[in-house]
């Protein structure tokens, strides 16, 4: 059994504000799941962020999300679920490495509303190890401080339809939609995050 993981100050206090502001139950039903893994450095939050392999079979082909992905029958629970996607996607051991501090909001990808998606945030006790599987082309670290500054408009082209998206754009990468309003949805928690 991993040792119990003390969460910085900040953390601690982003913990509180999750539970606080209940924005989803445990048990809730989704069909997909993704996490939102914080570790601190320098002073500033940075939270993990990859890029999916270009595929043609995959509508998010080719995008920069978090990792996470599809509920399995086997899975048990969302967080069993999300724990495996996690471990095959970056193979970060989130069990060993983390602590869930709380869901956000649920949300629907490209508005589709029949996939409901749950974000869970974690809060880890280092910067892991990232190993990128078959799915994810790349995974990089981005500061929360960096965020605002690169607040944009991006045109973004899915399946053939173009759209005007509010978005990041973090060294030429568009972070928009469903990932982006994950990220919108930490920035407003007052004093947790810079």
């Amino acid at each position: 059994m991993p040792e119990e993981i003390q969460l910085s100050p900040r953390l601690a206090e982003l913990k509180e504000a999750l539970v606080r502001l209940n924005r989803s139950s445990a048990d809730v039903k989704v069909e997909a799941t993704v996490a939102v893994m914080l570790s601190e450095s320098g002073g500033a939050l940075e939270v993990l962020l990859i890029q999916r392999t270009e595929r043609h079979d995959d509508p998010w082909s080719g995008q920069i999300g978090l990792p996470g992905g599809k509920v399995k029958g086997l899975d048990g629970s969302t967080v069993s679920a999300l724990e495996r996607e996690v471990s095959e996607e970056v193979g970060v051991k989130l069990q060993e490495e983390g602590v869930r501090l709380g869901p956000l909001s649920l949300g629907h990808p490209m508005r589709q509303t029949e996939m409901r998606v749950q974000p869970w945030v974690y809060g880890l006790r280092r910067k892991p190890l990232v190993r990128v599987g078959s799915e994810v082309a790349d995974a990089f670290w981005v500061s929360f401080r960096d965020l605002k500054p690169n607040l944009s408009t991006s045109e973004v082209s899915v399946r053939g339809r173009t759209w005007k998206v509010e978005s990041f754009v973090l060294n030429g990468r568009v972070v928009w939609g469903f990932t982006y309003r994950v990220l919108t949805e930490l920035l407003q928690i007052p004093g947790v995050i810079l």
